[in-house]
């Protein structure tokens, strides 16, 4: 896999794993030939596939903002497929109503609640749910 896609997913990854939500495994696999735009798949344990791609050309930030989009996308319908509430990362401001929002503020990566705008933590370092 090409490193910047490596680079950018690693964050996203350990905020799924972190907060006991499903994981995909994730193959290499170019599937498009615009210049410039790394790509793998997602798999979920039931063989369906989501594909995931970044921007070479793009500031780390916003390849990693953009590829936790994507990765939040798959895990949504991952969680709805397997009955689980489908709100990840959930927001802790609002418990059951709306996952966070991936963006970039000031150069960072971070996790937003998309009521108010706040900012949760960056993404890669998501808090681990309270039990």
């Amino acid at each position: 896999m090409d490193a910047a896609l490596a680079e950018a997913l690693a964050p996203v990854l350990r905020d799924l794993e972190g907060s006991g939500s499903v994981v995909p495994d994730v193959r290499d696999d170019q599937w498009s030939s615009v210049d410039g735009q790394v790509t793998a798949m997602l798999y979920s344990p039931d063989g369906s596939e989501q594909g995931v791609s970044a921007m070479i050309t793009e500031p780390s930030a916003q390849r990693i903002a953009s590829v936790a989009d994507q990765v939040q996308e798959w895990a949504v319908e991952e969680l709805c497929s397997i009955g689980r509430p489908a709100t990840w990362p959930e927001c802790p401001q609002h418990p059951g109503s709306h996952p966070l929002s991936a963006v970039v503020r000031e150069s960072r990566p971070i996790w937003t609640c998309p009521s108010t705008g706040r900012m949760v933590s960056e993404i890669g370092q998501l808090p681990a749910p309270q039990q």
